[in-house]
């Protein structure tokens, strides 16, 4: 369709993108409405026809922790908010296998597994299960906590992932590798090369950690607090301790936090293999637990200690990964643990050091306990059994139940607590304890970010996109023009006075090769085509035109496309270079 004669009718819409540096600004303008399309009728609401539908995965144990399958959907009882709620939409998972439909599962109760131990010597295999859907594909992160990691036992954990990743990977699996050293670095984006996956690995081996460096520090502080002349004294050097190692942690949390809010558009199931030696709940707490027993003043230290403490933090990144559909699988590798007090170096000492140590290795443990149980996944802890711990995660990852319910709500933020029972008795049932409502501005917004950064693309729309040649400004800068195509013929109009009327909404994001994004622009567009051209327009598109001004270089453009009447929603993306790498 000629871009000038259907525009007269919806108008024109310009955007601005600016990829300059760290942020990239970006700012929307609108066109002028054409007279054909009253001002009124530009405000109409359209009602989606779209079922939204939340998935909650389920894994289902004996007492012997070994995976249940055969249920159905008749077998599970789910509440929200302590009501019960209608499972529209059952899928289950058995052995690697999808077995779909509301009838699913063939009522004989069945245990996966038996008595005997895995063995680690297997040699790795690729996976021939079918292709899953894709929003039950599984997206696999492994995150090395180097922060948190002591480099020895990292590298006892990399051998086994490294065989892990080999005989677990099935077909639409996505395995990505991050470490964190007070900032995240991506060495594999998501990939099934297991080739690239075991030489990144490799070089991780060689990285440094620095747990060790702060076992040097603890153990430095309890030699002060022994040889300080008051309580005051022993106080400001945990303190001082304290603080440091507070800011390294919330380092730690709030990346972790970014990262599981970018996977929120990401379809699939989602999990994190977090690998640390711990990471504490309440940063000095064990220290100031000596400092309150090294004589009679009461100075309160315990209670001074709760102002390091992140347990808000923590609720905050499991509410975060709930609302994404991630579960935390977290890996303690240092293995079985033998306390620092038992050393010769600390001399003659009462009980309170073994108590402040026993102390310590809870404190560290918390947060990995609550971030599997809140998602529902596993905590491996204080085991040198690394491969029986990846072993059960790769079980949850075969045989599991995805219950879907269709809310009738949708209060953008709000958060609902879940809940399923099986009303088979003697059975353990783990699963994500809640979710979030979302608003559809919400998910095409996640949608496209998560195109941009880890390269999903999604097209029921058939949306085009078209990059025209960068025209040179000043300052090295180029303008480039992006027209966004959509088949009119694929949108649902709605017939209302003379017109067929529409929307979409169009969400446009860069992201450059260094990986820094441009804030998101999320612009509604309506639609309007006269009755006496309906039958001509339906057979040529909609053009949206976008204006982007960006540096020399390779850039990546990602737009989302959303159908506000239908609900259906298309994720593109195209890459461009400009400059002297043109």
């Amino acid at each position: 369709m000629k871009r000038t004669s259907h525009n007269r009718r919806v108008g024109w819409w310009g955007l601005v993108v600016l990829l300059l540096g760290t942020p990239v600004e970006i700012s929307a303008q609108a066109g002028e409405v054409a007279p054909e399309t009253p001002p009124d009728e530009q405000s109409i609401y359209f009602e989606s026809v779209e079922v939204r539908v939340v998935n909650v995965d389920v894994y289902v144990t004996d007492k012997k922790g070994r995976p249940v399958t055969g249920l159905t959907k008749d077998d599970f009882d789910l509440r929200e908010n302590g009501k019960p709620v209608e499972i529209t939409n059952f899928f289950a998972v058995e052995d690697g296998k999808p077995i779909q439909g509301l009838s699913a599962g063939s009522g004989e109760v069945s245990i996966v597994g038996g008595d005997q131990a895995p063995d680690p010597l297997r040699e790795p295999r690729r996976s021939t299960s079918p292709l899953l859907p894709e929003d039950q594909r599984l997206s696999l992160l492994i995150y090395f906590d180097n922060l948190f990691l002591k480099p020895f036992s990292r590298n006892k954990v990399i051998g086994e992932v490294e065989h892990f990743l080999g005989r677990a990977l099935d077909p639409g699996d996505r395995v990505m590798i991050v470490t964190f050293e007070r900032s995240l670095h991506v060495r594999v984006p998501f990939t099934d090369d297991w080739d690239e996956l075991t030489d990144a690995l490799h070089e991780i081996e060689m990285m440094t950690g620095y747990a060790e460096q702060s076992a040097t520090e603890r153990r430095t502080i309890i030699q002060r607090i022994d040889q300080s002349q008051s309580q005051l004294d022993a106080a400001s050097f945990v303190d001082d301790y304290a603080k440091a190692l507070h800011h390294d942690l919330l380092l730690s949390i709030n990346s972790l936090k970014e990262l599981v809010g970018s996977l929120g558009g990401l379809p699939g199931r989602k999990a994190v293999l977090y690998v640390s030696d711990g990471i504490p709940m309440s940063p000095g707490q064990d220290l100031f637990y000596l400092v309150d027993n090294l004589g009679s003043e009461a100075i309160g230290n315990q209670l001074g200690a709760s102002y390091y403490r992140a347990r808000r933090e923590f609720r905050e990144l499991t509410a975060r990964a709930n609302a994404n559909r991630v579960a935390f699988y977290t890996l303690e590798a240092a293995g079985l643990r033998s306390h620092s007090s038992l050393s010769a170096e600390y001399g003659q000492r009462d009980t309170s050091i073994i108590e402040a140590d026993v102390m310590w290795d809870a404190n560290r443990e918390e947060p990995l306990l609550q971030m599997a149980d809140d998602t529902g996944g596993l905590a491996a802890l204080n085991t040198n059994n690394i491969v029986g711990a990846l072993d059960s995660m790769q079980q949850d990852f075969d045989n599991y139940y995805s219950l879907g319910i269709a809310p009738v709500h949708i209060v953008p933020g709000r958060s609902y607590d879940v809940k399923v029972r099986v009303k088979q008795p003697g059975l353990t049932v783990r699963h994500r304890s809640g979710y979030r409502d979302k608003s559809p501005e919400t998910r095409v917004q996640e949608g496209t970010l998560a195109s941009l950064i880890y390269g999903t693309e999604s097209n029921p729309l058939a949306v085009r996109l078209e990059l025209g040649n960068g025209q040179p400004q000043d300052k090295g800068n180029y303008r480039v023009s992006l027209l966004v195509r959509i088949p009119i013929g694929n949108m649902t109009l709605v017939p209302t006075q003379g017109l067929h009327r529409g929307s979409v909404r169009i969400v446009v994001g860069v992201i450059d090769e260094k990986g820094r994004i441009s804030p998101l622009s999320q612009t509604p567009v309506p639609i309007n085509i006269p009755e006496a051209d309906l039958a001509t327009a339906v057979q040529q598109e909609f053009v949206y035109e976008v204006e982007l001004m960006m540096r020399d270089g390779f850039q990546i453009v990602a737009v989302g496309v959303r159908d506000e009447v239908a609900g259906d929603t298309s994720f593109v993306r195209q890459g461009i270079r400009l400059g002297s790498g043109t």
